[in-house]
């Protein structure tokens, strides 16, 4: 993979993607339901929250969240529904190159 940063790239060759629940140093992957109360002790952006809990509760989110292990920092996060679409993404880093980055995680998501 090339992002276009090593980093980054080393940790996709480390621990690759995940598309099941479950997580690492590199992802977490957690599936949601519609108003789930786990959303409000997760620290998720207002946006993704706010889906969350307007959402039915037979409906079925996965959030998907990146860090940067090296920097104990969090890199992205993702909201997808049950068809693969992403609904909302976030990018944390502000740096031209990490956004960059993250729009090639995004399509490998």
């Amino acid at each position: 993979m090339n992002t276009g940063l090593k980093t980054i790239d080393n940790l996709i060759e480390r621990f690759g993607i995940s598309v099941g629940e479950g997580h690492d140093a590199f992802q977490q992957v957690l599936d949601l339901y519609g108003g789930d109360s786990r959303a409000t002790t997760m620290k998720l952006p207002f946006c993704f929250y706010q889906i969350i809990a307007n959402l039915p509760v037979s409906r079925r989110l996965s959030l998907h969240q990146f860090y940067l292990p090296h920097r104990k920092a969090r890199l992205a996060s993702f909201l997808i529904d049950e068809n693969g679409q992403i609904i909302e993404q976030v990018y944390y880093q502000r740096d031209s190159k990490y956004v960059k980055a993250c729009k090639k995680l995004q399509s490998l998501v």
